[in-house]
Protein backbone atom coordinates (compact mmCIF):
# COMPACT_ATOMS: atom_id res chain seq x y z
CA UNK A 1 0.00 0.00 0.00
CA UNK A 2 2.78 2.37 0.95
CA UNK A 3 4.60 1.48 -2.25
CA UNK A 4 1.48 2.26 -4.32
CA UNK A 5 1.03 5.64 -2.58
CA UNK A 6 4.70 6.42 -3.12
CA UNK A 7 4.38 5.69 -6.85
CA UNK A 8 1.27 7.87 -7.13
CA UNK A 9 3.01 10.68 -5.24
CA UNK A 10 6.03 10.47 -7.55
CA UNK A 11 3.78 10.53 -10.62
CA UNK A 12 1.99 13.62 -9.31
CA UNK A 13 5.27 15.37 -8.53
CA UNK A 14 6.67 14.47 -11.95
CA UNK A 15 3.48 15.71 -13.58
CA UNK A 16 3.70 19.00 -11.69
CA UNK A 17 7.35 19.42 -12.67
CA UNK A 18 6.56 18.72 -16.34
CA UNK A 19 3.59 21.11 -16.23
CA UNK A 20 5.69 23.83 -14.59
CA UNK A 21 8.48 23.42 -17.12
CA UNK A 22 5.99 23.43 -19.99
CA UNK A 23 4.25 26.51 -18.62
CA UNK A 24 7.54 28.29 -18.01
CA UNK A 25 8.77 27.37 -21.46
CA UNK A 26 5.54 28.63 -23.03
CA UNK A 27 5.84 31.92 -21.18
CA UNK A 28 9.41 32.32 -22.44
CA UNK A 29 8.37 31.47 -26.01
CA UNK A 30 5.39 33.80 -25.83
CA UNK A 31 7.57 36.60 -24.49
CA UNK A 32 10.19 36.21 -27.20
CA UNK A 33 7.62 36.17 -30.01
CA UNK A 34 5.69 39.10 -28.54
CA UNK A 35 8.84 41.18 -28.28
CA UNK A 36 9.78 40.40 -31.88
CA UNK A 37 6.30 41.39 -33.07
CA UNK A 38 6.06 44.61 -31.07
CA UNK A 39 9.63 45.66 -31.86
CA UNK A 40 9.72 44.37 -35.43
CA UNK A 41 11.45 47.55 -36.64
CA UNK A 42 14.17 47.55 -33.97
CA UNK A 43 17.53 48.28 -35.56
CA UNK A 44 15.93 49.07 -38.92
CA UNK A 45 16.11 52.39 -40.73
CA UNK A 46 12.46 52.81 -41.73
CA UNK A 47 13.18 56.13 -43.45
CA UNK A 48 15.85 54.54 -45.62
CA UNK A 49 13.49 51.62 -46.30
CA UNK A 50 10.93 54.09 -47.66
CA UNK A 51 13.48 55.69 -49.97
CA UNK A 52 14.57 52.28 -51.27
CA UNK A 53 10.96 51.28 -51.88
CA UNK A 54 10.27 54.49 -53.79
CA UNK A 55 13.40 53.94 -55.88
CA UNK A 56 12.21 50.40 -56.64
CA UNK A 57 8.95 51.88 -57.91
CA UNK A 58 10.89 54.33 -60.08
CA UNK A 59 9.34 57.29 -58.31
CA UNK A 60 11.08 60.69 -58.50
CA UNK A 61 11.42 61.62 -54.82
CA UNK A 62 13.78 64.52 -55.56
CA UNK A 63 11.20 65.92 -57.95
CA UNK A 64 8.51 65.68 -55.28
CA UNK A 65 10.69 67.43 -52.69
CA UNK A 66 11.50 70.25 -55.12
CA UNK A 67 7.85 70.82 -55.96
CA UNK A 68 6.27 70.48 -52.53
CA UNK A 69 7.62 72.02 -49.33
CA UNK A 70 6.36 70.44 -46.13
CA UNK A 71 6.22 71.72 -42.57
CA UNK A 72 6.87 69.58 -39.50
CA UNK A 73 3.87 69.31 -37.19
CA UNK A 74 2.84 67.06 -34.30
CA UNK A 75 -0.24 66.13 -32.31
CA UNK A 76 -0.66 64.41 -28.95
CA UNK A 77 -2.66 61.18 -28.82
CA UNK A 78 -5.06 60.20 -26.04
CA UNK A 79 -2.39 58.01 -24.40
CA UNK A 80 0.18 60.83 -24.47
CA UNK A 81 2.10 59.68 -27.53
CA UNK A 82 3.34 62.54 -29.74
CA UNK A 83 2.56 61.92 -33.41
CA UNK A 84 5.12 63.41 -35.84
CA UNK A 85 4.01 64.40 -39.33
CA UNK A 86 4.71 66.57 -42.36
CA UNK A 87 2.04 69.03 -43.47
CA UNK A 88 1.82 70.08 -47.10
CA UNK A 89 -0.31 73.20 -47.44
CA UNK A 90 -2.28 73.73 -50.65
CA UNK A 91 -4.30 76.49 -48.97
CA UNK A 92 -7.33 74.26 -49.15
CA UNK A 93 -10.13 73.46 -46.73
CA UNK A 94 -9.88 69.79 -47.66
CA UNK A 95 -7.19 67.65 -46.06
CA UNK A 96 -6.11 64.02 -46.28
CA UNK A 97 -4.17 62.23 -43.53
CA UNK A 98 -1.89 59.56 -45.03
CA UNK A 99 -0.95 56.46 -43.03
CA UNK A 100 1.99 54.35 -44.27
CA UNK A 101 2.53 50.61 -44.10
CA UNK A 102 4.92 48.34 -42.20
CA UNK A 103 8.67 48.74 -42.36
CA UNK A 104 8.68 52.28 -43.76
CA UNK A 105 7.81 55.80 -42.68
CA UNK A 106 5.76 58.75 -43.94
CA UNK A 107 8.00 59.20 -47.01
CA UNK A 108 6.61 55.99 -48.52
CA UNK A 109 3.24 57.74 -48.93
CA UNK A 110 4.66 60.62 -51.00
CA UNK A 111 3.64 59.14 -54.38
CA UNK A 112 0.07 59.16 -53.04
CA UNK A 113 0.55 62.59 -51.46
CA UNK A 114 1.55 64.00 -54.85
CA UNK A 115 -1.73 62.88 -56.39
CA UNK A 116 -3.77 64.60 -53.68
CA UNK A 117 -1.65 67.76 -53.78
CA UNK A 118 -2.08 68.04 -57.53
CA UNK A 119 -5.83 67.92 -56.96
CA UNK A 120 -5.79 70.74 -54.43
CA UNK A 121 -5.86 68.85 -51.15
CA UNK A 122 -3.80 69.69 -48.10
CA UNK A 123 -1.85 66.61 -47.01
CA UNK A 124 -0.64 65.35 -43.64
CA UNK A 125 1.74 62.38 -43.76
CA UNK A 126 2.30 60.78 -40.35
CA UNK A 127 4.87 58.36 -38.93
CA UNK A 128 3.21 55.31 -37.40
CA UNK A 129 4.41 53.88 -34.10
CA UNK A 130 7.64 51.93 -34.36
CA UNK A 131 8.54 53.95 -37.47
CA UNK A 132 10.29 57.16 -38.48
CA UNK A 133 10.35 59.75 -35.73
CA UNK A 134 7.42 58.37 -33.74
CA UNK A 135 8.64 58.05 -30.12
CA UNK A 136 6.66 54.87 -29.41
CA UNK A 137 8.81 51.95 -30.62
CA UNK A 138 6.02 49.34 -30.44
CA UNK A 139 4.07 48.18 -33.49
CA UNK A 140 0.56 47.07 -32.49
CA UNK A 141 -1.00 46.48 -35.92
CA UNK A 142 -3.24 49.53 -35.71
CA UNK A 143 -4.53 49.14 -32.15
CA UNK A 144 -2.57 52.00 -30.58
CA UNK A 145 -1.74 53.58 -33.92
CA UNK A 146 -5.45 54.36 -34.39
CA UNK A 147 -5.14 56.78 -31.45
CA UNK A 148 -2.49 58.69 -33.42
CA UNK A 149 -4.85 58.99 -36.38
CA UNK A 150 -7.58 60.33 -34.10
CA UNK A 151 -5.18 62.93 -32.75
CA UNK A 152 -4.10 64.06 -36.20
CA UNK A 153 -7.66 64.33 -37.51
CA UNK A 154 -8.53 66.50 -34.51
CA UNK A 155 -5.41 68.58 -35.16
CA UNK A 156 -6.43 69.09 -38.78
CA UNK A 157 -9.86 70.33 -37.76
CA UNK A 158 -8.98 72.37 -34.68
CA UNK A 159 -5.53 73.75 -35.48
CA UNK A 160 -5.48 73.83 -39.28
CA UNK A 161 -9.21 74.62 -39.56
CA UNK A 162 -9.81 72.05 -42.27
CA UNK A 163 -13.47 71.73 -43.28
CA UNK A 164 -13.18 68.20 -44.68
CA UNK A 165 -10.75 65.54 -43.46
CA UNK A 166 -10.09 62.18 -45.13
CA UNK A 167 -7.87 59.36 -43.86
CA UNK A 168 -6.12 57.21 -46.48
CA UNK A 169 -3.99 54.28 -45.36
CA UNK A 170 -1.85 51.74 -47.19
CA UNK A 171 -1.21 48.12 -46.11
CA UNK A 172 -0.70 48.10 -42.31
CA UNK A 173 -1.61 51.78 -42.47
CA UNK A 174 -4.89 50.70 -44.08
CA UNK A 175 -5.38 48.27 -41.21
CA UNK A 176 -4.83 51.18 -38.81
CA UNK A 177 -7.35 53.19 -40.83
CA UNK A 178 -10.03 50.48 -40.59
CA UNK A 179 -9.47 50.03 -36.84
CA UNK A 180 -9.58 53.82 -36.42
CA UNK A 181 -12.85 54.05 -38.36
CA UNK A 182 -14.39 51.24 -36.33
CA UNK A 183 -13.59 52.86 -32.99
CA UNK A 184 -13.68 56.65 -33.47
CA UNK A 185 -16.58 58.49 -31.85
CA UNK A 186 -18.93 59.67 -34.55
CA UNK A 187 -19.47 63.44 -34.76
CA UNK A 188 -16.37 64.12 -32.64
CA UNK A 189 -13.57 66.34 -33.92
CA UNK A 190 -11.49 63.15 -34.29
CA UNK A 191 -13.96 61.62 -36.73
CA UNK A 192 -12.99 61.87 -40.40
CA UNK A 193 -15.56 62.54 -43.11
CA UNK A 194 -14.44 59.37 -44.90
CA UNK A 195 -11.65 56.79 -44.92
CA UNK A 196 -9.87 54.88 -47.67
CA UNK A 197 -8.06 51.61 -46.98
CA UNK A 198 -5.70 50.40 -49.72
CA UNK A 199 -4.85 46.69 -49.35
CA UNK A 200 -5.37 46.49 -45.57
CA UNK A 201 -3.62 43.83 -43.52
CA UNK A 202 -6.64 41.58 -42.85
CA UNK A 203 -5.84 40.87 -39.21
CA UNK A 204 -3.00 40.57 -36.74
CA UNK A 205 -3.49 36.86 -36.04
CA UNK A 206 -4.17 35.99 -39.68
CA UNK A 207 -1.03 37.67 -40.99
CA UNK A 208 1.08 36.14 -38.21
CA UNK A 209 -0.22 32.68 -39.04
CA UNK A 210 0.91 33.18 -42.62
CA UNK A 211 4.30 34.45 -41.45
CA UNK A 212 4.85 31.56 -39.04
CA UNK A 213 3.81 29.02 -41.67
CA UNK A 214 5.72 30.81 -44.43
CA UNK A 215 3.04 29.48 -46.75
CA UNK A 216 -0.52 30.04 -47.93
CA UNK A 217 -1.29 26.38 -47.20
CA UNK A 218 -4.24 26.31 -44.77
CA UNK A 219 -3.00 23.11 -43.10
CA UNK A 220 0.38 24.68 -42.36
CA UNK A 221 -1.23 27.89 -41.08
CA UNK A 222 -3.32 25.82 -38.66
CA UNK A 223 -0.72 23.23 -37.74
CA UNK A 224 -0.09 22.21 -34.13
CA UNK A 225 3.15 24.21 -34.06
CA UNK A 226 1.51 27.29 -35.56
CA UNK A 227 -1.37 27.09 -33.09
CA UNK A 228 1.15 26.82 -30.25
CA UNK A 229 3.12 29.87 -31.42
CA UNK A 230 -0.04 31.91 -31.89
CA UNK A 231 -1.53 30.74 -28.59
CA UNK A 232 1.53 31.48 -26.46
CA UNK A 233 2.24 34.87 -28.02
CA UNK A 234 -1.42 35.91 -27.99
CA UNK A 235 -1.80 35.03 -24.31
CA UNK A 236 1.49 36.65 -23.28
CA UNK A 237 0.79 39.84 -25.23
CA UNK A 238 -2.73 40.18 -23.82
CA UNK A 239 -1.64 39.64 -20.19
CA UNK A 240 1.72 41.41 -20.10
CA UNK A 241 1.55 43.94 -22.96
CA UNK A 242 -2.20 44.71 -22.83
CA UNK A 243 -2.45 44.14 -26.58
CA UNK A 244 -5.20 41.80 -27.81
CA UNK A 245 -4.82 40.18 -31.23
CA UNK A 246 -8.61 40.28 -31.59
CA UNK A 247 -8.63 44.09 -31.48
CA UNK A 248 -6.52 44.02 -34.65
CA UNK A 249 -8.81 41.65 -36.54
CA UNK A 250 -9.49 43.98 -39.47
CA UNK A 251 -12.15 41.75 -41.00
CA UNK A 252 -14.10 41.45 -37.74
CA UNK A 253 -13.93 45.10 -36.63
CA UNK A 254 -15.02 46.33 -40.08
CA UNK A 255 -18.62 45.65 -39.09
CA UNK A 256 -18.43 48.50 -36.56
CA UNK A 257 -17.55 51.19 -39.11
CA UNK A 258 -20.20 53.88 -39.48
CA UNK A 259 -18.40 56.52 -41.51
CA UNK A 260 -18.08 56.28 -45.34
CA UNK A 261 -15.34 53.82 -46.26
CA UNK A 262 -13.61 52.75 -49.47
CA UNK A 263 -11.59 49.54 -49.78
CA UNK A 264 -8.97 49.18 -52.52
CA UNK A 265 -7.93 45.71 -53.67
CA UNK A 266 -4.65 44.98 -55.44
CA UNK A 267 -5.50 41.96 -57.58
CA UNK A 268 -1.87 40.81 -57.88
CA UNK A 269 -1.27 41.24 -54.14
CA UNK A 270 0.86 38.52 -52.56
CA UNK A 271 1.15 40.31 -49.21
CA UNK A 272 -2.49 40.99 -48.34
CA UNK A 273 -4.34 38.47 -50.45
CA UNK A 274 -7.32 39.87 -52.40
CA UNK A 275 -9.73 37.31 -50.92
CA UNK A 276 -9.03 38.62 -47.42
CA UNK A 277 -9.21 42.29 -48.43
CA UNK A 278 -12.59 41.59 -50.03
CA UNK A 279 -13.72 40.02 -46.75
CA UNK A 280 -13.02 43.34 -45.00
CA UNK A 281 -15.38 45.03 -47.46
CA UNK A 282 -18.01 42.28 -47.26
CA UNK A 283 -18.17 42.59 -43.47
CA UNK A 284 -18.78 46.35 -43.57
CA UNK A 285 -22.33 47.55 -42.91
CA UNK A 286 -21.85 51.33 -43.16
CA UNK A 287 -24.35 53.16 -45.34
CA UNK A 288 -21.76 54.54 -47.76
CA UNK A 289 -19.10 52.11 -48.86
CA UNK A 290 -17.18 51.36 -52.04
CA UNK A 291 -14.65 48.88 -53.37
CA UNK A 292 -12.20 49.27 -56.25
CA UNK A 293 -9.90 46.73 -57.89
CA UNK A 294 -6.57 47.44 -59.56
CA UNK A 295 -4.53 44.94 -61.54
CA UNK A 296 -1.44 45.71 -59.48
CA UNK A 297 0.88 44.31 -56.86
CA UNK A 298 0.58 45.30 -53.20
CA UNK A 299 -0.48 49.02 -52.90
CA UNK A 300 0.93 49.74 -56.36
CA UNK A 301 -2.31 50.85 -58.01
CA UNK A 302 -1.38 54.50 -57.48
CA UNK A 303 2.04 53.80 -59.00
CA UNK A 304 0.84 51.85 -62.05
CA UNK A 305 -2.09 54.07 -63.02
CA UNK A 306 -2.37 57.18 -60.83
CA UNK A 307 -5.08 58.77 -62.99
CA UNK A 308 -7.41 55.77 -62.79
CA UNK A 309 -6.60 55.31 -59.11
CA UNK A 310 -7.46 58.88 -58.18
CA UNK A 311 -10.52 58.92 -60.43
CA UNK A 312 -11.84 56.02 -58.36
CA UNK A 313 -11.00 57.82 -55.13
CA UNK A 314 -12.58 61.08 -56.25
CA UNK A 315 -15.74 59.31 -57.42
CA UNK A 316 -16.10 57.83 -53.96
CA UNK A 317 -15.44 61.14 -52.21
CA UNK A 318 -18.07 62.85 -54.39
CA UNK A 319 -20.69 60.50 -52.97
CA UNK A 320 -19.59 61.47 -49.46
CA UNK A 321 -20.02 65.17 -50.17
CA UNK A 322 -23.59 64.76 -51.45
Amino acid sequence: MKTQKSIIRKIIIAGCVIFTLALGGSIVVGGIISDKILHQNKGKDTHDNSIKQIEKWGYDLDGFNSRFQGTEISAKAEDGNVVPATFFDSESEKCVVLVHGAGGDRVSTYPLAEQYLERGYDVIAIDQRGSGKNPDDRVTFGIHEALDVEAMVSYAREELHEGEVIVHGQSMGAQTTVIYAANVKKNSSACADAVIADSPVPGMELILREMFADSDDEDKKNSLLNNYLIGTSKTFMKIFNKVDYDDADTIAVAKDIEIPTMIIVSDKDEVCLPKYVEMVYDNMTCEKRAIAHFNSAHIEGVIDDPEAYMKSVESFLETVEK
